[in-house]
């Protein structure tokens, strides 16, 4: 079995709007800003915005076995959503709770920054102490521990440059 990251067509946006409400839910664990309204639909929805076909949105769909397991959504440059003079921002990410801590988060991330080369942004709510650990720990082995610590809108976050790293190990 293995993990695909590819990037979602329009045919599989129906699976990335499955996916969508269970990563929100999630996320309202750490705050009030992801509430369900009065259809119980939850907003914010920005997935909208990841649906379109263009150039500086990369909507990618994770497979385990052929079964959907998540997703990531990375905004490319000029993306209206990203600090000047970064490549990419990867805004969204996602896996489900009952395929986490089995290495497939970190196969998926390395498998999308090994994609796209660039300088690179993330940040995770501040509440969220998993993720920044993820992150943390993913990217100090990932580039030698040459990342940045920053806040964006006040939230945890980092930003490192890719474009000279090896490829990851399979």
């Amino acid at each position: 079995m293995s993990l695909r990251v590819t990037r979602a067509s329009p045919a599989e946006y129906p699976i990335l709007r499955n996916l969508y409400p269970l990563y929100l839910h999630d996320l309202s664990e750490y705050g009030d800003g992801y509430t369900l309204d009065a259809q119980g639909i939850w907003q914010p929805d920005y997935l909208p915005t990841w649906l379109t076909e263009s150039e500086q949105v990369h909507p990618l769909l994770f497979r385990w076995d052929d079964r959907p397991v998540g997703f990531a959504l990375v905004g490319q440059a000029p993306f209206p959503y990203m600090t000047p003079g970064r490549d990419f921002r990867l805004s969204e990410f996602f896996i489900i709770r009952s395929q986490r801590r089995h290495g497939l988060g970190q196969r998926a991330a390395l498998a999308i920054f090994d994609r796209y080369r660039g300088v690179w942004e993330l940040s995770q709510l501040r509440e969220n102490r998993g993720a920044i650990g993820f992150w943390r720990r993913l990217l100090t082995d990932y580039t030698g521990g040459t990342f940045q610590e920053t806040l964006i809108d006040g939230e945890p976050a980092q930003v490192f440059d890719n474009r000279h790293l090896p490829p990851s190990p399979p």
